[in-house]
């Protein structure tokens, strides 16, 4: 069975750490891999205790080594036994996506309360270490609960069918893992961890631990490779596309994508001149110049920071009044939209000032926008901007009635590279770069709903605490009235 246990930490750490390495700025993940990592430190202890000190013994090993590397595998396996609760619980409150900076620190620390209390007042049999008890089995038994209808309840509530079969993914995984409370909290009556070696008085379920981790691996593996999960994408093309994103720093492939549409809108613009000249409409002539101003100044800007696309970006902050970013890229757009025949609708419910980086939001915006002109048919279309308030955090809606998006595209949407574009031009690297860009501002681009043949809506969502000042233009129920956004 030593095997068995080795194989059990080494895969628990080696999940851990790929987690880790290959997404750490991601919240949930961070959480999932620490506690991967604090998982392997029981089977390690019970590998050192049953198995590497008696071989140290038989050998003549310095007895003061040996009782040093013996209290470290107590204060491994303690580390473990009482807070992988804590971690599973914390883990399912950021991935149920409702947990807001406030609510995270409160939670952060106020369910260390439980487990420090109980440590302080357990007493200490050194040069002994007993876990376990009575106490342990209820407060654990609590945090597993409420972690397990966390993922539940987070599973029930997601709408749309993509997020809804990733979360089914990892609920499929977190409750194998709580299986953990029978074997190690419930079924175990203590744990005595002493000079002569280890002692367990329970259900001996604990042995059947290794299966929950070969299931994880397997999982792991088999989902990780074919379509992602807990943030983590392990396909090899995707780390091939990682390699050439980067190769393409200083190549003219990322410059051509990020001008392309600026340069798309001063032709139109610049139509539009020549016709206002020749019918002698100085007004409108003078209305397009000021937005060709505006592509340009935004170009230039762009051009300066161009190396952010491909590599890590920089954020340069500032409060920036969104209604009024909105509406200079709307205005920008508009010879194009004119052009193709499509409505424009706007329904700005709240007019919020937030802190982020203009030149970059803007160019998200501008992206999804024209991605949706694309989809929709000359003529027919209808754009619609919808800014609004949704669980204290500010939500931008785009809506088109286009072609919509099919449900195997919506999983590659936001890969590099990944395009259903024809053409030269398109590179399939501006939904990758808003994607990144959301998520760099602490908040989240996603496909809010996709019909085929009805239309697209996208979801920017910014954090709460990227708010700095939030005013309403009316009396509306915003949440009553972003329930209604629909295909």
């Amino acid at each position: 069975m030593t095997l068995f246990y080795i194989g059990m930490f080494l895969s628990l750490w080696t999940l851990g750490t790929i987690m880790l390495v290959n997404n750490y700025n991601n919240k949930y993940t961070y959480w999932m891999s620490i506690m991967f990592l604090i998982a392997g430190f029981a089977s390690f202890s019970l590998v050192i205790n049953q198995s590497f000190l008696p071989f140290l013994r038989e050998h003549g090993t310095s007895p003061l080594q040996i009782e040093y590397i013996r209290i470290t595998t107590i204060g491994l396996w303690g580390v473990e036994y009482h807070f992988l609760p804590y971690l599973f619980l914390m883990g399912s409150l950021i991935f149920s996506g409702r947990c807001s900076r406030n609510i995270y620190h409160l939670c952060f620390w106020g369910l260390l309360v439980p487990i420090m209390i109980y440590l302080f007042t357990v007493p200490t049999y050194y040069p002994e270490a007993r876990f376990g008890g009575t106490i342990f089995k209820v407060i654990s038994g609590l945090y597993f609960f409420a972690g397990i209808v966390m993922y539940l309840l987070s599973y029930y509530k997601e709408k749309n069918p993509v997020y809804r079969r990733n979360r089914f993914r990892t609920n499929l995984v977190v409750i194998a893992i709580s299986f953990v409370y029978s074997s190690d909290y419930y079924g175990v009556n203590y744990i005595l961890i002493g000079k002569d070696g280890l002692v367990m008085s329970s259900n001996n379920l604990w042995r059947f631990n290794f299966l929950i981790v070969i299931w994880l691996v397997l999982f792991f593996i088999y989902f990780g490779l074919r379509y992602g999960f807990m943030g983590i994408k392990l396909r090899i093309e995707q780390q091939k596309l990682d390699f050439s994103m980067r190769s393409l720093t200083e190549g003219t492939v990322i410059l051509n994508h990020s001008l392309k549409n600026e340069v798309q809108k001063i032709t139109y613009l610049s139509e539009r001149i020549k016709d206002s000249i020749h019918f002698n409409q100085k007004e409108e002539a003078l209305q397009d110049v000021c937005n060709i101003l505006n592509v340009t100044k935004h170009m230039l800007d762009m051009v300066t920071r161009i190396k952010e696309k491909a590599d890590e970006i920089v954020l340069k902050e500032q409060p920036q009044q969104l209604s009024q970013l909105l509406d200079t890229q709307l205005s920008s757009i508009s010879t194009i939209l004119q052009e193709k025949g499509i409505t424009l609708q706007r329904h700005y419910q709240i007019d919020p000032v937030i802190l982020c980086d203009p030149a970059h939001i803007q160019e998200t915006f501008s992206n999804i926008c024209l991605n949706a002109i694309d989809s929709m048919e000359p003529g027919k279309g209808k754009l619609e901007v919808i800014l609004t308030e949704m669980q204290k955090e500010v939500a931008l809606f785009i809506k088109d009635n286009g072609s919509g998006i099919s449900k195997e595209n919506a999983v590659k949407i936001f890969d590099p590279f990944f395009t259903t574009k024809k053409g030269s031009l398109h590179y399939g690297l501006g939904l990758s770069y808003c994607y990144s860009v959301m998520k760099k501002h602490g908040g989240t681009l996603k496909i809010f709903a996709s019909e085929i043949g009805k239309g697209t809506i996208m979801e920017m969502r910014f954090p709460r605490k990227r708010i700095l000042q939030l005013r309403a233009t009316d009396k509306k129920d915003y949440m009553a009235e972003s329930k209604k956004i629909s295909v």
